[in-house]
């Protein structure tokens, strides 16, 4: 079974890869396709992108080249609280 990073630690490897890169949150945004403040809040980890919003997510996530390290079941949580509160 492949590991699953939590949200947390997701947004920590995102984070460090854009440093490593010496890529600004501007830049990671204009990536991105979203305000500055949106993309800092995804590298801060205060929050997680929205269903809307996950695929110019994916966009940084691919220009960083963590792709691979973005486990299939991330979204789950997503879909087990939808099924609670239905």
């Amino acid at each position: 079974m492949q590991y699953r990073p939590t949200r947390s630690e997701l947004a920590r490897m995102i984070n460090q890869a854009r440093l490593d890169r010496h890529i600004s949150i501007r830049s990671a945004a204009r990536i991105a396709g979203v305000p500055a403040a949106t993309a800092q809040g995804w590298l801060a980890g205060r929050h997680f992108p929205t269903p809307a919003l996950r695929p110019k997510f994916l966009l940084l996530v691919e220009a960083l080249d963590l792709s691979d390290q973005l486990h299939p079941a991330l979204w789950m949580d997503d879909l087990a609280d939808r099924r609670i509160s239905e």
